[in-house]
């Protein structure tokens, strides 16, 4: 196995071709038999459940490394307490109080951002990683996908320490590719509602749902080593309240249908506290 030492957490970085399970998950040979009908399944299986989830996505001792590389990072997240509501939107005054737009979900979470993820790290090698990024876009039915070129926000972690909890919502993108490398020692589950958003019934469904309403929630088995790409901006989902003292670590993989896309300033701000300019971006800019 080809690996150098990285520098921050003082082990083995993995290239990418040694980090997914290719056996179990042929994203590498998309002309193969074999990788052309793994393709085709997982776009079969996101059209039809609005995600496309792959347990043991990752080797288990690449997800040690990568996890043991995450774990040395969270001192350098940035932590965001707040309320908002499902549609991550400032509510009308114009709207009714006890609409769904007018009520309140709590969000407490940390995020690393990509600047300060080594650049020799074994998880900026699987973003920088072609292969894993024109798999996405087969699975998203996407003719070429690029990645993201924010300095903060092209492939961040999120961080879920004891009390975080990410409130109902639905994503202002279209899609989101995240993967698990530590789970807490409890919560942290992660919750939806598959494709409602636009439906004439989706205020509704949304409002019994923040009721307490468990008849249309579905908690999805998220485990160490799994890749989720899936479609937040149709679904509402969440992310339960984690407790204990292993924190719940999950990458944010982003990518766009445009080259040079990246956050608005206000959401660089929101998430990471600074806007990025204060840095050279191009040190941090991905190549697409």
């Amino acid at each position: 196995m080809d690996a150098r030492m990285d520098d921050a957490a003082g082990k083995p970085a993995i290239d990418a071709a040694h980090m997914v399970d290719l056996a179990r998950c042929p994203i590498a040979g998309p002309d193969s038999a074999a990788g052309a009908a793994f393709r085709q399944a997982c776009r079969e299986r996101f059209l039809e459940d609005g995600l496309c989830m792959l347990p043991g996505f990752i080797r288990p001792d690449a997800l040690e490394v990568l996890a043991r590389e995450a774990e040395g990072s969270t001192r350098d997240a940035w932590f965001c307490r707040n309320t908002h509501n499902v549609y991550l939107t400032n509510h009308d005054p114009g709207t009714p109080a006890d609409g769904v737009a007018g009520r309140k979900e709590r969000t407490f979470v940390g995020s690393v951002p990509y600047d300060r993820i080594g650049e020799d790290s074994s998880l900026r090698r699987l973003y920088l990683w072609d292969p894993l990024k024109d798999f996405v876009g087969a699975v998203l039915g996407k003719e070429r996908l690029y990645r993201f070129a924010d300095p903060l926000g092209a492939c961040s972690m999120n961080v879920f320490v004891d009390g975080g909890e990410h409130g109902w919502h639905f994503d202002e993108s279209e899609f989101t590719v995240t993967l698990m490398l530590r789970s807490p020692e409890s919560g942290g589950s992660f919750e939806y509602v598959p494709r409602i958003r636009g439906r004439r019934d989706e205020k509704a469904i949304v409002g019994a749902v923040l009721d307490g309403d468990r008849g249309s929630v579905i908690e999805l088995p998220f485990t160490a080593g799994t890749l989720l790409i899936f479609g937040g901006r149709q679904t509402l989902h969440r992310v339960t309240r984690v407790r204990g003292a292993r924190p719940r670590l999950v990458p944010v993989l982003c990518y766009g249908e445009r080259p040079g896309l990246e956050n608005s300033e206000a959401v660089r701000k929101l998430f990471w506290g600074r806007t990025g300019t204060e840095r050279d971006p191009d040190r941090c800019r991905a190549e697409a």
